[in-house]
């Protein structure tokens, strides 16, 4: 026995601590892990009567970076004072960094405990023994630095080369090796063409999915049973379209260090994770034209802008995608006075009236927005410099509209083409195999022509749909194409056409305009807007500001003026049934009553009918009964132009001027009238129709 181990240790259990770094060298390094369970009948040998063994920790790593339940147990004990030695095949075992190791000598040296390893026993109270026990931590420290070191230098020179593949995304195979290559089913290879197809059309991820829904056109998914890789088709999910979306491997190019690994210290211990993006810019490898390419660069990098656009956490710098919200320029306005993007509310009964608003001062500064206004006004400005800017391009888009009509519907239908092939050859399969079976044996028997039934029943299902859209499919006629044509001249009748969904609107804007900087000059009453085109080019654009009571639901100016010469000779509800008669109506549409003249007079500050000054015309029942004679006379005397009147709107009364009755041709015309005497007149004027 070795003088070190005395009885005190001896009285005291030994541990037997043992680690494997990976879960690949516990199944495969066999021969390590008996050797360390061996450790065990060395203790007994020593004389050490009870033994401990500890394997928590296989598979896991002794850098520090995991937490290792084992070897925090062996600390716990020790730091009680009830371990006599610890035993471990050699320092790296317990622990391959310098905290860990040192942690565990100072511990063993006030505890009064052993370190036995293959080499020796150890006692950290001597000097030269703790010297020793601390070269081999530093060393086996050391020696993981070198293995990590020489392993990513080879791993880095693969990736120089672009031969890194560890991972081959669907659309693709192994080519070798190191390369991949076009899958050489067609049918996939139609599904990814034609997910691109469908991004470039819809603008979002988001929409192509509800497109592959609502179409019920299915999508492959590489999934992974074991070592064998199989395509099963079914509808696309989310996150599925965004990695192709996303990925620039489907560009022909091979990229490296697009994510990144990032530490921080958890309850003492380094916690690393992983799967952190970085920008492009900062990618460590990009090589382009690395295999065959389904779209190519600059697509891709459309892509990539056109999805950025599209975050809503980024609202400050992208307008974000089009939605379904009634406001058309959300996402595009942005406040000269701070930077900030407008932020946009609905108002109105129906909700729909939108309203845009900078929140800064109200947020930051507890004020109230200087930077707010409706948007019809600003709405139908920006629109229309649009649609001006890009009417040359009405023809050109029409003819594109066709286009792109044939090639949704032949994507559609080339799809269903390729999946009834598919279809057709799996049924045949399980009609080949049902024909080798051996009859006799019913329970294999059965369950081929289980298959069988299912494979044809799909098959049946693929048919139906695919003549079904067939039928459906319809080319234009002339007729058709001559109003689309038409209408591509006059983008006008486009956006106003009901049917045209806001999102397609929100979509032009977006496409044609960056971003447009506002501010609202209260001094003039404009809304000063500074509209930056997609190609560079910016345009200044001022609309005049609503003032206070000024808005789609106030009345006419022409009412007001009405109302405004009406009170001087009637009641609010005379005036209410004239107004009625004339098809007028109040600003939000409704049919005119006393109580509304009556608020109508008070918000215009117009004096009510008993305190409104005399008025100096007359109707033309007055004036008839002031010359003494019948309305008939009255209206061929206004219909002669021999009396002067007016009529501020039609329906209303005709005013005739108190002064003008008492003229000499019309006092003379209304003597002769009461006489009884013809009095014709006729100067040649054209006669009014009264």
């Amino acid at each position: 026995m070795n003088d070190k181990i005395t009885a005190e240790h001896l009285s005291r259990p030994a541990y037997v601590y043992i680690r494997q770094s990976t879960l690949q060298q516990v199944r495969l390094n066999v021969e390590s892990k008996r050797r360390q369970y061996g450790l065990e009948e060395r203790a007994r040998g020593l004389g050490f009567s009870k033994v401990v063994v500890v394997d928590d920790d296989l598979g896991l790593s002794g850098s520090g970076s995991r937490e290792r339940p084992g070897f925090g147990r062996l600390l716990a004990a020790v730091c009680n004072g009830g371990v006599g030695a610890v035993f471990a095949l050699e320092a790296s075992r317990l622990a391959r960094n310098s905290r860990d190791w040192h942690h565990l000598i100072d511990l063993c040296v006030l505890t009064r405990t052993l370190v036995i390893d293959a080499d020796g026993i150890y006692d950290p109270r001597m000097v030269n023994d703790r010297l020793l026990l601390g070269m081999k931590g530093t060393m086996s420290e050391f020696e993981l630095g070198i293995l990590r070191q020489r392993a990513m230098e080879a791993y880095r020179g693969k990736v120089m080369r672009g031969e890194v593949l560890t991972m081959v995304p669907i659309g693709y195979v192994r080519k070798g090796n190191n390369g991949i290559e076009m899958t050489p089913d067609l049918q996939v290879q139609e599904a990814i063409r034609g997910f691109f197809r469908r991004l470039e059309a819809c603008g979002s991820v988001r929409q192509a999915q509800i497109w592959y829904r609502d179409e019920r056109v299915s999508f492959p998914v590489l999934r992974k049973r074991g070592e064998a890789e199989t395509i099963e088709w079914q509808m696309p999910h989310y996150r599925q379209l965004l990695r192709i979306a996303t990925s620039p491997v489907y560009a022909g190019a091979f990229a490296w260090g697009r994510t990144t690994s990032r530490s921080r210290v958890v309850e003492g211990r380094s916690n690393k994770t992983s799967g952190h993006r970085v920008p492009m810019e900062e990618w460590q490898i990009l090589i382009k034209e690395h295999h065959e390419a389904y779209i190519d660069w600059d697509h891709y990098m459309t892509n990539r802008r056109l999805l950025e656009s599209n975050r809503t956490k980024s609202h400050q710098t992208c307008s974000g995608a089009a939605r379904e919200g009634g406001a058309l320029l959300a996402g595009l306005l942005r406040c000269r006075r701070c930077g900030h993007k407008l932020h946009v509310s609905y108002r109105g009964r129906d909700g729909r009236a939108a309203r845009y608003y900078c929140a800064t001062g109200k947020e930051c500064q507890s004020e109230s927005s200087l930077v707010s206004f409706g948007g019809v006004r600003v709405e139908d400005a920006v629109v229309e410099l649009v649609l001006e800017a890009c009417a040359p391009l009405g023809i050109e888009a029409s003819l594109q509209a066709f286009d792109s009509y044939q090639g949704e519907r032949d994507q559609k239908r080339n799809a269903l083409t390729l999946a009834l092939e598919k279809a057709r050859f799996e049924a045949e399969r399980a009609r080949r195999q049902y024909d080798a079976a051996d009859p006799e044996n019913r329970l294999v028997a059965a369950e081929l022509e289980r298959r069988w039934n299912a494979a044809l029943v799909d098959e049946s299902e693929i048919e139906a749909r695919l003549a079904s859209e067939t039928q459906a499919e319809r080319t234009p006629s002339e007729g058709q194409k001559i109003r689309l044509l038409a209408l591509g001249s006059d983008l006008h009748v486009l956006w106003e056409d009901p049917s045209t969904p806001v999102e397609l609107k929100k979509r032009i804007l977006r496409t044609a305009v960056n971003e447009i900087v506002v501010n609202v000059n209260h001094r003039s009453g404009q809304i000063e807007m500074e509209v930056h085109w997609a190609g560079g080019v910016h345009t200044p654009l001022r609309v005049h500001k609503n003032r206070p009571g000024r808005n789609r639901n106030a009345t006419d100016h022409d009412v007001v003026a009405i109302v405004t010469e009406l009170v001087g000779g009637w009641s609010d509800r005379e005036i209410a049934a004239t107004l009625n008669r004339a098809g007028l109506k109040t600003g939000k549409g409704n049919t005119w009553n006393e109580t509304r003249v009556r608020n109508l007079r008070t918000e215009n500050q117009i004096p009510a009918h008993s305190k409104a000054p005399q008025r100096t015309w007359k109707t033309m029942s007055e004036a008839s009964s002031e010359l003494g004679v019948s309305m008939c006379v009255v209206r061929t005397l206004v219909r002669s132009r021999l009396l002067p009147a007016r009529q501020i709107a039609k329906s209303c009364p005709w005013m005739i001027e108190c002064d003008d009755l008492q003229r000499p041709e019309v006092v003379e015309y209304a003597r002769k009238a009461r006489s009884g005497k013809s009095a014709p007149f006729d100067d040649g004027c054209q006669t009014l129709n009264l």
